[in-house]
């Protein structure tokens, strides 16, 4: 902690925040540095919060960490945070910093209740002046030193058509922040694609020093054969001791590109060739097989036909349309049909009641030959015993109504003898 101011009791009470901008004047692209001062009458709790504006054509970076101090007014002690921040502005003239949000806790006291504040900083206006012949939209980079330095991975020299050749290009400046510095250019010879990661970007404040670093990864595509040329790239700067622009360059790399080797058409050719008889001969046993196996093949389809749909299935569906349709004939010819296919089913099942069934057909037979004819017939009531039946186990594949008792046990209609003895 630095050592306390001390205020006359004559004095007003400190503003809880306050901006500072000692030179508000800079060249485009120099720091420019100002800082908040945040007051608390008691100590703080937790870290101070800043939504920091959007400026056009700047940015504004908070350097380091807060320096803590005091404050005396009269008879009352003020804490003190001072945050500092630097502006890198492209644009030139008058700049505003507008009034931003601050959000920060103190306790009352040492060791009071914590009460939360929500501040705003005046506004400030600097003065940014751009060097002489320097076009308004060129980027600019500001300081005093600045180094550039690159790796290539392979080396430049022979490569072959597809490889892919990396470029790491790092800057590092002093008094300035990573983020400010020059991108590499994305223009690249005919042939040749790039791709940009994204830029590494560290800060370092040390002693006092402020250094900024910027570091890029760039990946060349060789697409075609033949001689590859990449251009120079030149980083160019203004000193703001010096008054005059300093640069640096790059040099160009040119690589011997190979064409890439061919795949041997003639060998495929071959090797596609002896494989042909092969596949003749399999295609005439298949043919053989086929021609000296029609029954059996044709028997197996039958079967596996008949599996996938049984004709207890088939004779129901039939049912089910029919009475759906009101077709009094189709319901007949398909319930003698189901009929016929379930007689000889062994499967059992307890019969619930079927006599709602029983009434069904009967209602069937009497439109199809009583003496009052109706042509109206209405399928609907057979559909659904039928459908109550098969899902109560009384027909389906378990045999037609009438045929089944207790469970476990067959048993008969109780009917006449045909033949009576």
């Amino acid at each position: 902690m630095t050592p306390s101011t001390v205020f006359s009791a004559d004095d007003e009470t400190p503003q809880p925040v306050e901006i500072d901008v000692p030179n508000p004047k800079a060249w485009v692209g120099q720091r420019l540095s100002f800082t908040v001062k945040v007051r608390a009458p008691g100590s703080f709790v937790g870290a101070t919060s800043f939504t920091l504006p959007q400026i056009s054509r700047a940015v504004i970076v908070q350097v380091g960490s807060p320096v803590v101090s005091s404050e005396d007014v009269g008879d009352e002690s003020w804490f003190v945070q001072t945050h500092e921040f630097a502006l890198y502005s492209q644009a030139s003239g008058q700049v505003t910093i507008p009034a931003f949000e601050v959000r920060y806790s103190n306790r009352d006291g040492f060791t009071g209740p914590s009460t939360d504040h929500s501040e705003q900083t005046p506004a400030a206006q600097v003065e940014i002046q751009r060097p002489p012949d320097q076009a308004p939209n060129v980027f600019l980079v500001t300081t005093d030193n600045i180094k550039v330095e690159e790796k290539w991975e392979p080396s430049p020299g022979k490569a072959q058509q597809g490889d892919v050749i990396q470029r790491v290009i790092t800057q590092t400046a002093d008094e300035v922040s990573g983020m400010v510095l020059a991108p590499p250019p994305s223009k690249v010879p005919e042939g040749v694609q790039v791709y940009l990661k994204s830029p590494e970007v560290t800060d370092n404040t040390e002693r006092g020093e402020f250094t900024g670093q910027r570091r890029d990864t760039v990946k060349y595509q060789l697409q075609r054969s033949g001689q590859i040329t990449l251009p120079a790239i030149r980083y160019v700067w203004w000193d703001p001791e010096k008054e005059s622009f300093g640069s640096t360059t790059l040099p160009e790399v040119t690589f011997d590109v190979a064409a890439a080797p061919q795949p041997h058409i003639a060998d495929t050719d071959n090797q596609n060739r002896a494989w042909l008889p092969w596949i003749m001969l399999t295609v005439a046993a298949l043919i053989a097989f086929a021609a000296t196996q029609t029954q059996r093949i044709r028997g197996c389809w039958q079967t596996l036909h008949r599996w996938w749909n049984p004709p207890e299935r088939v004779a129901s569906k039939k049912l089910i349309q029919a009475c759906q349709s009101n077709n009094a004939s189709a319901a007949e010819a398909a319930w003698s049909e189901w009929q016929n296919v379930t007689s000889s089913d062994q499967n059992v099942s307890a019969e619930l009641n079927p006599a709602e069934l029983d009434a069904a057909i009967m209602e069937l037979h009497r439109s199809l030959y009583g003496g009052d004819v109706d042509s109206s017939w209405n399928g609907q009531p057979l559909r659904q015993a039928f459908e109550r039946s098969r899902q109560h186990g009384s027909v389906g594949q378990f045999g037609s109504v009438g045929q089944l008792g207790s469970v476990g046990e067959r048993v008969s209609r109780p009917l006449p003898p045909l033949n009576p003895l």
